[in-house]
């Protein structure tokens, strides 16, 4: 008997020093037909083992539909950050080249605390994030409405001499 809910799943090792977190971009065809953003950013947890000083990691993606889901790939190490892309399907997990409209940058604060606001879609996806490589966690908004436009709202907190990375889909018309 099969799942009722099908996964498809992929393994990543990290060497010491290194920290990899995975994001699957989500078509949201419904929310695009009203003329919103086509695609949005998902984290995707894992499930981490330490296998001889290395840490193996085991990402699972609900599969939608028989089609490769795209994955965009972040590896911290202590002086760079590395992004790929690739294809995830039933037979596994590829690294290519994409069609993704990706872009990245840094946001590197000296003075104090200062807050990052961003725009939420209606069904609360967001075509961003902004990762600490200090902890490789993701920087999770505060949700708010904004009282002029009545959009919800997102404030992230960025801590002072401390470097993040932005990643962030791209819709140019």
């Amino acid at each position: 008997m099969e799942p009722l809910i099908q996964m498809n799943k992929f393994e990543i090792v990290d060497m010491p020093g290194m920290t990899t977190i995975a994001f699957v971009v989500e078509k949201n065809g419904l929310e695009y037909e009203k003329g919103k953003p086509l695609l949005s950013l998902q984290k995707i947890e894992s499930i981490d083992n330490q296998e001889e000083g290395k840490i193996k990691k085991t990402f699972n993606v609900i599969r939608s539909d028989d089609k490769p889901q795209l994955i965009v790939l972040l590896t911290l190490t202590n002086s760079k950050a590395i992004l790929s892309t690739g294809e995830l399907t039933k037979e596994g997990f590829k690294i290519a080249e994409s069609n993704v409209p990706l872009n990245y940058g840094t946001i590197y604060n000296q003075t104090g605390v200062e807050y990052k606001e961003v725009e939420y879609t209606p069904n609360m996806k967001r075509h961003f994030s902004i990762i600490d490589t200090q902890t490789g966690e993701e920087v999770k908004p505060v949700l708010y409405t904004d009282e002029i436009t009545g959009k919800v709202k997102g404030r992230c907190k960025i801590l002072p001499n401390r470097p993040y990375i932005v990643l962030e889909l791209n819709f140019e018309d």
